[in-house]
């Protein structure tokens, strides 16, 4: 059947439908532009997502989280770069919901564990671990304008040179960064607790060195703290270590991390290294675990994972009721995959967010 003109000409309607001319386009941009600028406009929006927090919410926190760093003192513009990103949401975030309502939380691995020309006397001696190191970490925590807290990793009491024992470069750790205790904890908001836990061995590691170990004094204050929150009574905990806890979900690397025996928390140890997720099974006030470790980046899907699911959805991997995140690094250098990349945790009365 031979068809007219007028018939193989779309109809009015289907014209409304597929706007194809670069007019009709130009014009629903523009009307899409329009309502996202109103929308924002009533909503008060800022620039870097924190208009929901609130000084009227003592629940509103903001949260900095850096992977490893390894820092390079010949090699400091990726760091430059990477601070330079925070600082706008950090004055943003203390706008909204005041200073003592924000900080910095960094997971180890300070310095690059190679020569990095800093010592004339010695060329070669690793950088990782010693005084001039954790100094110019320190000094570089501090400028983000923010209280830091910062727990060791398994590069951190590398200063075999200048130490002898894992006893003094701990000590030298805790000085240079204004630590009290290898661990920490800081009530960030209204019952919500940043708290850190620290590798502590080094040069006395039973297998290797680069496994990280959280020594029996802090798993048990960490157990009667966790203990002491329930989250019955609407109390919120996010850990940050190292090494991610074994049953966590994270993705690993199998023929380094695995097979060396330094995947996991405490990994030689099989009831220390159960522990820490059987604690997050039992205390439900556990919401969130940063750890870095695997110089991955954090758009893999399971880059982070999440609480515990009904059976009937899938596989049962209990979690309890904490999500685990991944948290990549800041220099290109130390990077396995090109990622470059840090985590923001915010958080209010009506939940946390993490990015």
């Amino acid at each position: 059947q031979q068809l007219s003109p007028s018939s193989s000409r779309p109809s009015p309607s289907s014209s409304a439908r597929f706007a194809t001319s670069e007019e009709n386009q130009r014009a629903l941009l523009e009307a899409r532009l329009a309502l996202d600028k109103k929308a924002k406009e009533q909503q008060s929006i800022t620039i870097n997502g924190a208009g929901a927090l609130s000084k009227d919410d003592p629940y509103s926190f903001v949260v900095g989280v850096l992977g490893d760093l390894h820092i390079d003192p010949r090699k400091m513009d990726d760091y430059e770069v990477g601070r330079s990103h925070f600082l706008s949401i950090f004055d943003d975030a203390k706008a909204n919901v005041g200073d003592n309502n924000v900080a910095l939380v960094s997971l180890g691995d300070l310095g690059e564990s190679k020569n990095c020309e800093h010592n004339n006397d010695n060329p070669f001696e690793l950088f990782a671990g010693t005084t001039k190191c954790h100094q110019m970490a320190a000094e570089y925590l501090s400028s983000f304008g923010v209280p830091y807290d910062v727990i060791g990793g398994n590069h951190d009491l590398e200063g075999i040179d200048e130490f002898e024992t894992d006893a003094k470069n701990l000590r030298r750790f805790l000085k240079c960064h204004n630590k009290e205790t290898p661990h920490f904890c800081r009530q960030i908001a209204e019952k919500t607790l940043l708290v850190g836990l620290c590798s502590t061995v080094f040069r006395d590691a039973t297998y290797t060195s680069h496994e990280v170990i959280i020594d029996q004094e802090q798993i048990k204050w960490f157990e009667e703290l966790v203990a002491s929150k329930p989250a019955e009574e609407g109390w919120r905990i996010f850990v940050f270590s190292h090494a991610p806890p074994n049953g966590s979900g994270i993705r690993i690397i199998q023929e380094n991390h695995v097979v060396n025996g330094c995947c996991w928390l405490n990994h030689s140890d099989e009831k220390s290294c159960r522990k820490f997720i059987e604690l997050v099974r039992e205390h439900r006030c556990i919401k969130g675990w940063f750890s870095g470790h695997f110089h991955l980046g954090q758009d893999y899907q399971d880059s982070i994972t999440f609480p515990t699911i009904d059976p009937s959805e899938g596989p049962y991997p209990n979690r309890g009721s904490c999500v685990f995140a991944q948290t990549s690094v800041m220099r290109a250098g130390t990077s396995r995959d090109g990622r470059q990349q840090s985590r923001l945790l915010r958080g209010s009365k009506d939940g946390f967010e993490i990015c």
